[in-house]
């Protein structure tokens, strides 16, 4: 065969006119239908997302239009994971193929480019047959992967199967019309179609076998088959709208309305005008939240990677997405066809438990996993806003933190030590006795008020002063930045507590600031803009190695030590931190620096994040624990950390695995001083 064979049969107009015409129109008339309905969908949708609150996100529109691009069809976030990325790799793509060859064939009768010397047919027929190959390759995979591999994560529902036998029935339909319709033209003749589609050439081969009057019912078969088409595109809208198929498009839309403001900061509540606190109902959530609730796919990534789940906790983040979104269609069914269930559950006692709402540590393991950028933590938070400042709800240990740093100014319940003990013979005074500084250093209450956490900001100050950089310390004007009142819920104590910080600072003109705290460092820099404490904030581990780079310190290098860094949560996946304490380690260690298997974005929380420093673990195992577990299987002596409350958690940790004589926590500034000797 050559590019200028008649197409179908000799009478060519004939069989347009007869068979081909009526299927466009048919195939129009069903697309016209399909467009109503997903509009009416669509629409539906829209209202029910317009019963959340106001919320701007339609700034930046060309950087949303990238990354929605980059998710969708580089699968950006997809191949996180291999195996389930290269699935979803061949089926989303074999789609575009397939759809994009089969619209270029169909218009190509229309407007002959059949003809020689165009080859568009034959080239759109062989990129539509790769793309139904890459999506039969990948519903293999799939399929292997969800009824034989069967990982927990992944909950079968009768709709799935549903979809892997729709998808078949298409995609046979489509290489049988092509097998018939190659046996039809080509019958006892040579042929060339093994190039241009090789699995409708061998059905071609095959089904003729099976026919006594070869083209006769071949043509009887094939215009059956071919006529079947359009009632597989409506079955198309009924798996596209009502199973999970719905992400093709819900999912590229939750992805473009993303939020694009700092990672580590939440969204304020204007207490002078709220009407309520947080979030106790459904509709209390913003639009986007209730979007985010119809987004999901049900991957289970998310739970994958949350400490909360694995260490046996009742929160799971895909379970808390999907009960909030059957809350959602319990309050608002579809209008006119059901009604709203009764009694109305409580959300916060009967759809989400308050456990489950204690239970996260904020660590952002599930959000950075999302490969639709699903936002749980922002709704973990609001429903934890109502609990506190509505109901009072908390628990013990939590309520006493919270107490204590409206009562003292910090969150270190039985302290002895005062905020500036720590600073005793290093020549740091506080800006109200010198306030001509190079920066200000907020300590924060951990490394002010803990005895153990002390040993960090000393041994920063040590590296500050062999750099010959003059800090100074708010000292006993210093408060709690209020960060653990935020994520424990309490917005009002919080709003507070920066307003008293963010003035005090300004009265000092303080213009670049340092923590040795990453829920400090965070605070300060991504939370307190928004009520005006617009400061340069850095994380101490920015400063040493800007330090170490200006060779203003000049360490030795330690001998022996295995060293493995633990990626604090609000210093790497809020803040995109991980090099910087990477670089101080190597400046110091002979060996190669150990990493875990769980590190940076996909690193494991210590278990103190969220509050939860503050709260017992009486359920499932220590999170704390675990990570040091982790720690000790690659056979390290030293876990380095950058946060004062991870140290103290592994210290914790490693007493409790009885561990104290092979295993030693140090934050990276204690690890750099004791080498500023040695290097000198």
């Amino acid at each position: 065969m050559n590019s200028a064979r008649e197409l179908f049969w000799t009478q060519q107009e004939v069989y347009i006119l007869k068979v081909f015409l009526p299927i466009i129109i048919g195939v129009l008339i069903f697309s016209s239908v399909l467009v109503l309905l997903f509009a009416l969908g669509f629409f539906r949708r829209y209202l029910l997302w317009r019963r959340g609150h106001k919320e701007n996100r339609f700034d930046r529109v060309v950087a949303r239009l990238n990354t929605t691009l980059a998710v969708a069809f580089a699968h950006y976030r997809v191949f996180k994971e291999a195996y389930p990325g290269i699935m979803h790799f061949l089926v989303v793509w074999g789609a575009i193929f397939l759809v994009s060859g089969k619209i270029v064939r169909l218009f190509s009768y229309v407007v002959g480019l059949t003809i020689p010397p165009q080859a568009v047919f034959l080239y759109a027929s062989f990129v539509s047959e790769i793309g139904g190959l890459m999506i039969i390759i990948g519903g293999i995979i799939a399929i292997i992967r969800r009824y034989i591999v069967r990982p927990p994560r992944l909950d079968n529902k009768p709709d799935d199967a549903l979809v892997f036998l729709w998808v078949f029935v298409v995609l046979v339909t489509g290489y049988l019309t092509k097998g018939y319709r190659i046996a039809a033209s080509d019958v006892g003749s040579p042929t060339d179609w093994f190039l241009w589609s090789p699995v409708g050439y061998y059905l071609s081969k095959i089904l003729p076998t099976f026919l006594t009057e070869h083209k006769n019912e071949i043509l009887v078969w094939h215009r059956a088959i071919i006529h079947t088409v359009p009632a597989f595109v409506l079955l198309a809208y009924v798996f596209i709208s009502r199973t999970r198929l719905q992400h093709i498009w819900l999912s590229p839309l939750n992805v473009f309305f993303r939020s694009l403001k700092s990672k580590g900061a939440l969204e304020p509540i204007d207490l002078e005008t709220a009407e309520s606190w947080g979030a106790a109902k459904i509709e209390d959530f913003t639009w986007k939240q209730l979007l985010d609730l119809d987004a999901c796919t049900r991957c289970g990534r998310c739970q994958d990677n949350c400490p909360a789940h694995l260490s046996g906790k009742k929160l799971s983040p895909k379970k808390l997405v999907l009960d909030l979104k059957d809350n959602l269609y319990e309050v608002f069914p579809i209008p006119f066809v059901l009604k709203p269930k009764e009694p109305r559950r409580d959300m916060l006692t009967e759809v989400i438990t308050e456990e489950v709402i204690w239970d996260c540590t904020t660590c952002r393991a599930c959000m950075e996993a999302c490969p639709v950028y699903i936002e749980h933590i922002n709704k973990v938070i609001d429903m934890r806003r109502n609990l506190v400042l509505e109901k009072a709800s908390i628990t013990e240990t939590g309520e006493a933190a919270l107490k204590c740093i409206e009562a003292r100014g910090h969150s270190c319940r039985g302290t002895t030590l005062t905020r500036t003990d720590w600073a005793s013979g290093l020549d740091i005074k506080p800006l109200s006795e010198d306030s001509n500084v190079d920066l200000v250093y907020f300590v924060g209450c951990a490394a002010s008020l803990e005895e153990r956490s002390t040993k960090i900001a000393i041994a920063f100050a040590k590296i500050l002063k062999a750099a010959g950089v003059k800090v100074g310390i708010l000292g006993i004007e210093e408060t709690c930045c209020g960060e653990p009142a935020r994520r424990l819920g309490n917005e009002y104590l919080f709003q507070m507590q920066a307003t008293k910080n963010i003035e005090l600072l300004k009265n000092y003109n303080a213009k670049r600031i340092v923590a040795t705290c990453p829920h400090c460092f965070n605070t300060l820099k991504n939370e307190y803009p928004q009520f005006g404490g617009e400061f340069e904030v850095v994380h101490h581990t920015e400063l040493i190695v800007q330090l170490l780079k200006e060779h203003k310190i000049r360490p030795g290098c330690m001998n022996g030590e295995k060293l493995v860094y633990h990626d604090s949560c609000y210093l790497g996946r809020h803040n995109d931190i991980y090099e910087q304490p990477r670089d101080i380690l190597r400046s110091i260690s002979s060996k190669k620096l150990l990493e875990m298997g769980r590190s940076r974005n996909s690193g494991f929380c210590c278990g103190g994040g969220g509050g939860r420093y503050w709260m017992e673990e009486k359920v499932g195992k220590r999170i704390s624990e675990m990570r040091i577990e982790q720690v000790m299987e690659t056979g390290t002596n030293v876990v380095a950390t950058a946060c004062p409350y991870c140290l103290q958690m592994f210290v914790d940790a490693i007493k409790a695995k009885g561990a104290e004589e092979t295993l030693k926590a140090l934050d990276v500034a204690e690890l750099l001083a004791t080498q500023l000797e040695s290097g000198r």
